[in-house]
């Protein structure tokens, strides 16, 4: 075992310390260590176990810095090299002695790596779980379809160089780049370095990526002859490799949902893998009504089945919403108060600090309903809201969570004008890409629904979603019930608790919860019960893949086939039954928005709107140092 995990070396070390000192064909155990690239709590723990190591050379004559030096591409990510070359520079010094971690700790501050075994054989396990799987020992092909635009750009192949920094791509993958524009294999890696180098992955595995990188020019997209040179190209590579028993394509659509027809049956007629699955990542809109979207739906159906498509929404793969499960199903405290016994309503929020930022003709044909309410926040909504799946792990979770997210969006009805507020930013037709001055598009939302079962008749639920507002945020707030008789025993001044979950910036969960004011006084007042994720799990200057993005956690999915974090053909027309009347009365009506001043929080309405129709009780004295908390805050 050339690289044995550091709670195996530790345990070596327990039974038999003077194993440090005994060379085995002319090495010390830590000059096998550095030549094989083992873990750096091992290497540490050498260290601190037999100091003199690191000035004692090998049969060749080498020390254990120039071993480093010679295999130091073994390590993928530059803090994990950085922080080995100092121990083995810096020896004992550079090791942080702790008495409660069995003996060592790891410099945080400069490698962002697990200070105990812990994580390392939770890595591992992971490993050896994907390895199981079956398609990381296969060969994989991926089709980067739209290479070219800012999609791909600034989200695709970020996301893909951080799973193969994390070594979750297979051996040999190749990436295919296609688009209409002219450009040759080292354009494209060029093109694709700046947005590259602005993740933290060393620049030598930046550079081993682009070399997997090709790319290839259509007339179209569903240019047939293309895609066949496509294939030629990808069953050539897959021919290197006849022992791997198959070969997968993962296709990602970074396209106008305009265009998915003919890339599909482009794709279907030329390009399919002849031993292996083939799989799509399918991009939003899905539609911009229930007609459009049966329509999208129908195009790609004809070509492919539901299996083989997987339609993303990021906000699936934020870290935050992919809790839910756990921290629902998974605390007996929280099932117990999740119901219309104890809860007043939950409000989903979306805003962002700026407007449409030059991309106005875009959004002017779509609207903050259909941008984020119809998708993003209904998606959270359902998994907030659904009854518990048959099983949440396993080859069968996917139906059964998507089955329970469907029931929910069963239980809703559609939307009418009454029961939401619409707002349009001042200026937002200042942007030269909107063409329709007199455009009554909505940048501003706030709807009411009601589930209409056992567990949440009568609650409201309300989404609130806008530009150019006051700050950048996107959270789930749950405000529970009065508690029974605290008015009466605290003199009206007892506020309610507050469950929130917030999505962005800066992942936390944090319970708004009444303590004695410190001091004399007997007043009720609100803190927080907080799990800061940024604090308690993610570690500043941390390795690349510490807390992944969401593309990147859900191409993951797709390569696993797991399907619970994708969008099924009915959520996709049952969400659109629940907002198309609302969206064509607005439109055909042409209902007027409110005008809401840049950086505000939004219309003044919207605030009446939420206080009258979800019955929410805002406690104004209320104060944290680090949220601008609209609905709690006294500075909002």
């Amino acid at each position: 075992m050339r690289r044995p995990p550091s709670l195996i070396v530790s345990a070596l070390l327990a039974s038999y310390p003077q194993a440090v000192e005994v060379k085995c064909d002319g090495k010390l155990p830590l000059h096998f260590a550095v030549k094989y690239g083992a873990s750096l709590e091992a290497i540490q723990m050498l260290v601190i176990a037999f100091p003199n190591a690191l000035k004692m050379v090998d049969s060749s004559g080498k020390n254990p810095m120039t071993i480093f030096g010679e295999n130091k591409e073994k390590w993928k990510t530059k803090e994990k090299k950085d922080s080995i070359k100092r121990l083995l520079k810096e020896g004992v010094n550079a090791v942080i002695m702790d008495e409660s971690v069995a003996g060592t700790k790891s410099f945080k501050s400069e490698m962002g790596v697990a200070d105990d075994d812990d994580a390392m054989e939770e890595e591992k396990d992971m490993l050896t779980t994907l390895n199981e799987e079956g398609w990381k020992t296969a060969g994989l092909a991926i089709i980067v379809v739209g290479a070219s635009g800012d999609l791909a750009k600034k989200k695709t192949y970020p996301s893909l160089l951080y799973l193969f920094n994390d070594d979750l791509l297979p051996e040999d993958t190749i990436i295919c780049g296609y688009a209409r524009s002219q450009m040759s294999h080292e354009d494209l890696r060029n093109k694709l370095r700046p947005f590259l180098e602005k993740t933290k992955c060393d620049g030598d595995v930046i550079s081993k990526f682009l070399s997997m990188c090709y790319y290839s020019k259509g007339a179209s997209y569903g240019d047939a002859d293309a895609f066949k040179r496509i294939n030629d190209h990808v069953s050539s590579h897959e021919a290197k490799f006849p022992k791997k028993l198959e070969h997968n394509r993962l296709f990602y659509f970074a396209i106008p949902p305009n265009v998915f027809a003919e890339t599909g049956v482009a794709i279907k007629k030329t390009c399919m893998a002849s031993k292996g699955w083939t799989r799509l990542i399918v991009e939003k809109p899905f539609g911009r009504d229930l007609k459009s979207c049966e329509d999208m739906l129908a195009s790609l159906s004809n070509e492919f089945d539901e299996s083989q498509m997987f339609r993303i929404d990021h906000y699936l793969g934020k870290e935050m919403v992919q809790n839910l499960l756990i921290l629902r199903f998974g605390n007996l405290w929280f099932e117990r108060m999740w119901n219309r016994d104890n809860i007043q309503c939950v409000i989903l929020t979306f805003k962002e600090p700026f407007g449409t930022d030059g991309r106005g003709g875009y959004f002017d044909n779509y609207g903050i309903i259909r941008d984020i309410i119809q998708n993003h926040l209904l998606q959270v909504m359902t998994l907030l809201a659904m009854e518990a799946p048959t099983r949440a792990t396993g080859p069968e979770a996917g139906e059964n969570i998507r089955n329970a997210k469907v029931q929910v969006l069963n239980a809703i009805s559609p939307v009418t004008l009454d029961e939401c507020v619409l707002g349009q930013y001042e200026g937002y037709t200042d942007d030269e890409t909107i063409k329709n001055k007199n455009t009554n598009t909505p940048t501003f939302a706030v709807a009411r629904v009601f589930v209409n079962t056992p567990r949440w008749a009568g609650v409201p639920f309300i989404f609130k979603a806008g530009k150019a507002l006051n700050e950048r945020k996107a959270e789930m707030r749950i405000q529970f019930k009065d508690a029974p008789a605290a008015t009466f025993l605290f003199d009206d001044n007892c506020p309610r608790n507050e469950l929130v979950i917030r999505m962005q910036p800066h992942e936390a969960i944090y319970m708004k919860t009444n303590v004695k004011a410190p001091g004399f006084s007997g007043k009720p007042v609100q803190a927080e019960l907080e799990v800061n994720y940024e604090e308690r799990f993610f570690h500043s200057g941390g390795k690349a893949g510490s807390n992944p993005d969401a593309y990147t956690r859900l191409i993951l999915d797709v390569l696993r086939g797991r399907s619970a974090t994708f969008v099924r053909e009915d959520e996709l027309r049952r969400s659109w039954e629940i907002w198309t009347p609302l969206l064509h009365k607005i439109e055909r009506e042409n209902i007027q928005p409110v005008i809401y001043k840049q950086g505000s929080r939004g219309p003044v309405e919207a605030d009446i709107f939420i206080e009258e129709k979800a019955g929410y009780k805002r406690n104004v004295n209320y104060t944290v140092a680090d949220d601008n908390d609209d609905n709690g805050s006294a500075s909002a």
